[in-house]
C-alpha cells in the first residue's frame, strides 16, 4: 500500500470519527443538553481514546510496514514501496551467476534452494581446497624444514669446504713456494748445464780439432805404413842374404849378415832353395857379429832336404836400408841410464827419439813408475806416451825382449 493510500484511509477515518461525534452530539442535544452534553463528553472520550488506540495501531503498523521495506529492500525510484523489477532483475542476476534453471524460480523463495546448493557445492569446494591448501601447507612446512635443514647442512659442508680450501691453499701456497724454489734451483742447473755445455762445446770442438789433427796424423802413419808395406812386399820377392855355411849335428848356420846390416839378436828368416825359391826351413838369429850371424834351424819342411850352404835367406819386414825409430819410456832402464840404451840401439842402427808419434816404430819400456805417496806403481797406460803408442798401433816392447837386442 502506497503513503497516499494510508492518508486517504486515515482522512476516511477521521471523518468516520467526527461524523460519529456530531450525530452523537445532536442525539444528545435533542434529550437533554446536560445529560447530552455528557454523554457526549463520555462519547467523546471514548471516541477519542478509541482515536488514540487506532492512531497507535496506525502507527504500528506503519512501523511494521517500515521494517518489512527495511529487511526487504528493493524499493522503488520513490522509496516507499517495494519495487517488482527490482525483485526480478536481483532474481535474474542469481539464475546468472549461480546457473540456476529459470523454469523453476517463480518467487523469490525458489531461489534459496539452489543457491544453497551452490552455496553447500562451493562450501564444499572450499573446504576441498582448503584440506588441499592445508596439506600443501603442511607440504610446504616439511620442506621449509627439510630446506633448512639442508641449508644448514649445506652451510656446515660450505664451512668444510671453505676450511678444506684455505688447507688446500695453504697447501698450495706451500707448494708453490717449494715450485718456485725448485724452478730457481732448476735455474741455476741450467745455468750450470749451459756453462757445462758451452765448455763441453769448446771441448768437443778442441777434440774435434785434435781428432782431425790425430786423423791427420794417422793419414800420415797409414802413408808411411803403406809404404812400409809396399817395400815389404817388393822385398818379400827378393833374398836379404845367404847361408855361410851349416852345422847340421848342432843345428846351427851362419848367415852374411851381422850387425853392420842392423841384424839383431831374435831376428826370424825364411830359408828358401836357391834355384827353385822353394820353402825349405826357418832361421832365428842367435848371436851377431861385425859381418855375419849365427842361427839356429828352428825347422825344416823336408828332412831329405835340409838348410844347405848358399841357401838363401829372406825377412818379409827387415829393412837393411832404412833405420828404425824407437821411443823410451820408463823410470829407469836397469843399471843403466837413458844415454847408455839410446848408445847401444844406436850401434845396432836404432834411431832413439823424444815422444812417439807416426814416424815411431818402438816403443821400449823401462821400469815401471811407482806413486811416492802409497808406493803403488803406476799402470803404463796412464802414460801419455803409451796412450800415443796404443792409438798409432806402434808396437810396444817390454825390456826383457829389447834386452836381448843389445846382448844384455
Amino acid at each position: 500500500m502506497s503513503q497516499n493510500n494510508r492518508g486517504a484511509a486515515q482522512v476516511s477515518l477521521m471523518w468516520v470519527i467526527a461524523l460519529a461525534v456530531i450525530m452523537l452530539l445532536s442525539v444528545g442535544f435533542g434529550y437533554l443538553q446536560n445529560q447530552q452534553a455528557a454523554e457526549l463528553q463520555l462519547s467523546l472520550d471514548k471516541a477519542d481514546a478509541k482515536a488514540d488506540k487506532l492512531q497507535g495501531d496506525l502507527n504500528a503498523v506503519r512501523t511494521d510496514r517500515a521494517d518489512d521495506f527495511l529487511l526487504l529492500g528493493f524499493a522503488g525510484e520513490s522509496g516507499d514501496a517495494v519495487s517488482r523489477q527490482a525483485i526480478q532483475s536481483w532474481m535474474n542476476e542469481f539464475v546468472t551467476r549461480f546457473g540456476l534453471d529459470a523454469t523453476n524460480i517463480k518467487k523469490t523463495e525458489d531461489v534459496a534452494g539452489p543457491v544453497f546448493a551452490k552455496f553447500d557445492e562451493v562450501v564444499g569446494q572450499r573446504d576441498a581446497l582448503q584440506a588441499e591448501v592445508n596439506q600443501l601447507r603442511n607440504d610446504l612446512a616439511a620442506r621449509n624444514s627439510a630446506n633448512a635443514k639442508a641449508m644448514r647442512e649445506k652451510d656446515a659442508t660450505i664451512a668444510s669446504l671453505r676450511n678444506e680450501l684455505d688447507d688446500t691453499r695453504n697447501s698450495k701456497d706451500q707448494e708453490i713456494v717449494n715450485l718456485e724454489r725448485q724452478r730457481d734451483s732448476l735455474r741455476d742447473q741450467l745455468r750450470d748445464r749451459d756453462q757445462t755445455v758451452t765448455e763441453l762445446r769448446a771441448v768437443n770442438d778442441q777434440q774435434a780439432r785434435d781428432a782431425a789433427a790425430q786423423l791427420a796424423m794417422l793419414q800420415q802413419r797409414n802413408d808411411i805404413l803403406s809404404g812400409r808395406l809396399n817395400e815389404v812386399a817388393r822385398r818379400a820377392d827378393s833374398a836379404d842374404g845367404s847361408i855361410l855355411a851349416v852345422n847340421q849335428e848342432l843345428g846351427a848356420a851362419w848367415i852374411d849378415l851381422g850387425f853392420k846390416d842392423r841384424v839383431t839378436v831374435g831376428m826370424e828368416f825364411d830359408v828358401r832353395n836357391a834355384s827353385s825359391q822353394a820353402l825349405k826351413g826357418r832361421l832365428k838369429v842367435v848371436s851377431v857379429e861385425a859381418n855375419r850371424a849365427e842361427a839356429k834351424v828352428l825347422s825344416m819342411v823336408d828332412p831329405y832336404d835340409p838348410v844347405r850352404e848358399d841357401d838363401l835367406i829372406l825377412n818379409a819386414i827387415y829393412d837393411p836400408n832404412r833405420k828404425p825409430v824407437a821411443a823410451l819410456l820408463g823410470n829407469g832402464f836397469g843399471k843403466y841410464n837413458a844415454n847408455d840404451i839410446r848408445s847401444m840401439l844406436a850401434s845396432i842402427g836404432v834411431e832413439v827419439r823424444e815422444g812417439v808419434n807416426a814416424e815411431t816404430d818402438y816403443l821400449l819400456l823401462g821400469t815401471p813408475f811407482f806413486d811416492e805417496e802409497t808406493g803403488e806403481m803406476i799402470g803404463w797406460d796412464t802414460q801419455e806416451g803409451y796412450k800415443a803408442a796404443t792409438a798409432l798401433s806402434v808396437e810396444v816392447v817390454p825390456m826383457r825382449d829389447w834386452s836381448q837386442w843389445l846382448g844384455l
